[in-house]
């Protein structure tokens, strides 16, 4: 029954169809956009990687550069270069007492030996610690040349007494217990023998190397290794990975992935910046970390997704339970029902407007209803009246009478006149027509009137008005003999040869107003009051009481209640009755 229940709830599918597609939809945008977003990220820390081996790639071509420019320079300064060869041929005394004889000598008191000169550029480079000379042929004769003392000492702290007292004797150092110092070896060549002469060893700083290679607050823990020719460790910044990886650096830029111990790791390198090697290595594990977002963005939409679709059932629960309102408004108005209305919502929408047709749709059919079947009880009501109004006895006793006296004085020829127009009346009255022309309406009246003038020979005058164009507009049958009638019983003078009766009709707008007006007695205001108002009093049916209030109430039930009869009077002056009905009015009941 649920099952059953649910698929005839138009609201109760279009929710679950709507919320699969959204949840279908968004799983699968997810899915792409973090597996995207996750990639771009890996990769963004790959190219990280690569930009850092870039930059220590020109930070040694840099150097090597300077060194190189060092040297060129060297051999181009031929004071400097012949003090160079003293100095690693000759012992330190001889080599002094050489250089302050050549320096009296000259003719200028700024020295141009190999002090100055190693001065010079090497303390402009704020990486370098010291410069080591070191002759070929003579071994016991060496130099150092000291430009941070500060760094220098934290260099060879770590080495032991014998040594210091090597390096002291041989100039020899091992590089590999320096601390965080690189060391490069240039030889000195004689420049007209070009035999070697010595080398110079030049000792710098990882400083600038640790600036290029570290980075504040690393999302991802990427280690850094920088080998020499023979594949040992001269820098390292490890973070944690297994030194037999670090063994098997590949020494080819191709290779980016190696295995170790069940774990992966992405490499990076660049394996011919002079005499070293530079690798970056980052472990799944850490690239793994940067899924984490993963988890992040499907909490967030899941989130987002329960909101969303939370809000789309309080929308849809709130329309179903307004569609079920109008369902059950329909069903009451199945059942007969039409007081039921549809509660109108403030909202602006189409459940609105449907509910303020349905409810508008009830108030006219209540109206049609009432124009319909009452206006049918009235018709008949009216009808039964003026039957019984036409064929009183006391009506007919009087007209048969005057066909007596008319008979005895006149012959049968006026007797045969009014038994002919009595007739047409008693037809007229008879039909079963609700609504006839305008001009047949009228003949009735004349026909009664006819009547009264056989009656009252040469003291009634009555004169119509009728434009043609309006002769065929549809009337309801015995609206105007009521008001005629009523004249000749209490307005009509019969010691009076001057009486007239006048019936005009003419157009106004999209309504027709007929006014019949007399000269006869008039009503007093009073009594003209009491008229109008039993006349627009809908309740009370009195059998006594059928003549202007029936026809002012047939003529409202039938067109509306701006159409209907007027009176207007004045005691000993006439009265005028005004009719006003629709033009071209519905001629169906």
């Amino acid at each position: 029954m649920a099952t059953k229940r649910l698929k005839n709830k138009i609201f109760n599918r279009l929710l679950l169809t709507s919320s699969l597609t959204i949840i279908i939809t968004v799983i699968f945008l997810i899915v792409l956009i973090t597996n995207y977003y996750s990639d771009v990220i890996v990769q963004r820390e790959m190219d990280l990687n690569i930009r850092t081996l870039e930059r220590v790639e020109d930070y040694f071509l840099n150097k090597e550069s300077d060194w190189n420019g060092f040297i060129r320079n060297l051999y181009e300064k031929e004071d400097v270069i012949d003090d160079l060869s003293d100095a690693l041929h000759k012992e330190y005394a001889d080599y002094l007492q050489h250089r302050l004889d050549k320096f009296m000598r000259q003719n200028t008191f700024i020295p141009s030996n190999m002090d100055t000169y190693f001065y010079g550029f090497f303390s402009q480079d704020p990486d370098v610690n010291a410069v080591a000379l070191q002759s070929s042929e003579y071994p016991e004769i060496h130099y150092l040349f000291i430009y941070n003392h500060g760094r220098w000492k934290q260099s060879i702290a770590r080495l032991s007494a014998n040594d210091e007292l090597r390096f002291q004797d041989t100039g020899i150092l091992s590089v590999e217990k320096l601390d965080k110092t690189f060391t490069k070896t240039i030889q000195i060549n004689n420049p007209t023998t070009l035999k070697k002469m010595g080398e110079l060893t030049i000792f710098y700083s990882t400083e600038g190397l640790e600036k290029i290679v570290q980075r504040e607050n690393p999302t991802v823990k990427s280690s850094f290794f920088l080998l020499g020719r023979s594949g040992q460790v001269v820098y390292s910044n490890n973070q944690e990975i297994p030194k037999q990886l670090v063994r098997n650096l590949p020494s080819e830029n191709n290779v980016d992935q190696m295995k170790q111990e069940g774990q992966t790791y992405f490499i990076n390198s660049i394996t011919d910046i002079g005499d070293y090697s530079a690798y970056t290595v980052i472990p799944q594990k850490e690239l793994n970390k940067l899924t984490v977002v993963r988890g992040t963005m499907w909490i967030l939409i899941i989130a987002v997704l329960i909101i969303a679709l939370t809000l789309t059932y309080s929308f849809m629960r709130n329309y179903s339970a307004r569609i079920r309102r109008i369902d059950a408004s329909i069903q009451e108005v199945q059942k007969g029902n039409l007081a039921i209305r549809i509660p109108e919502s403030k909202k602006e929408d189409e459940l609105a407007t449907i509910a303020s047709s349905f409810n508008l749709m009830l108030d006219e059919l209540d109206k049609y209803i009432e124009r319909v079947y009452v206006l049918n009880i009235k018709q008949q009501q009216a009808e039964l009246k003026a039957l019984q109004s036409q064929i009183n006895p006391h009506f007919l006793f009087n007209t048969l009478e005057v066909i007596r006296m008319t008979a005895v004085v006149d012959g049968a020829k006026t007797s045969s006149k009014m038994i002919y127009h009595l007739s047409r009346l008693l037809r007229y009255s008879l039909e079963s027509k609700e609504m006839v022309p305008l001009q047949t309406e009228i003949e009735n009246v004349q026909q009664y009137l006819q009547l009264v003038q056989l009656q009252h020979p040469d003291k009634l005058t009555f004169h119509v008005d009728i434009p043609r164009e309006i002769e065929q507009t549809p009337i309801q049958r015995l609206v105007l003999q009521p008001i005629v009638e009523n004249y000749i019983v209490h307005g009509f003078q019969k010691d009076k040869k001057d009486n007239q009766l006048e019936m005009i009709a003419k157009q106004e707008l999209d309504s027709i107003k007929i006014i019949v007006k007399d000269n006869g007695k008039g009503i007093p205001e009073e009594r003209l009051n009491t008229i109008l108002e039993h006349i627009n009093d809908e309740e009370g049916e009195n059998m006594h009481s059928i003549g202007m209030k029936n026809v002012h109430q047939r003529l409202k039930l039938k067109h509306g209640k701006e159409y209907g009869l007027t009176i207007e009077s004045k005691e000993n002056q006439g009265t005028r009755v005004t009719l006003i009905i629709p033009m071209g009015a519905d001629e169906n009941v």
